[in-house]
């Protein structure tokens, strides 16, 4: 995927900078990178090569704006407080101005900026409802949810992937 975009060593550096400043991160986006592949071609399954290309950059680069987060905050081990959590919600808007301008396909920054959106009305930032949430933000959002539930956190352990996808079919 990365070789094959537009701009290939933008794309690999803004990587190694998510590598460097937070090694989780960057294996959740490999992850959902991953993950975002897979669904994509479930959920879409007549999707073109390119558009599953796009979806999976997207997947890689959906918490890209993470890097704009104080490491304080980023990368504290104890509970957030509710500005600590405000102050992280705001990396849906830093990926998405990272993302907007650079060269690359725009769904990408809109993934960047929907990705914790609920069909529901209940994300951030915008609390939009399906209807106004793209398939490819609707998919990494799964994608991400199922990566973040199924990896240790400080507030809590792991979920088993099985009772996962039963929450999710729930």
């Amino acid at each position: 995927v990365v070789a094959m975009s537009r701009n290939s060593l933008h794309i690999f550096d803004m990587l190694q900078c998510m590598k460097g400043y937070d090694d989780v991160t960057y294996v959740h986006s490999m992850n959902v990178a991953l993950l975002s592949n897979m669904i994509g071609k479930l959920a879409i399954p007549n999707i073109s090569q390119e558009d599953l290309q796009v979806l999976t950059l997207a997947g890689l680069l959906h918490d890209i704006g993470k890097l704009m987060v104080p490491d304080e905050v980023l990368l504290k081990k104890e509970r957030l407080t509710i500005s600590e959590f405000n102050l992280i919600k705001t990396h849906t808007l830093h990926g998405n101005n990272i993302l907007k301008n650079s060269n690359l396909d725009p769904r990408i920054a809109e993934v960047a900026m929907r990705h914790h959106e609920r069909c529901d009305g209940t994300g951030y930032p915008g609390k939009y409802t399906r209807d106004q949430i793209s398939p490819f933000a609707r998919i990494v959002a799964i994608a991400d949810t199922y990566d973040a539930m199924t990896s240790d956190r400080v507030y809590r352990k792991a979920i088993c992937p099985f009772n996962v996808i039963h929450m999710f079919e729930r």
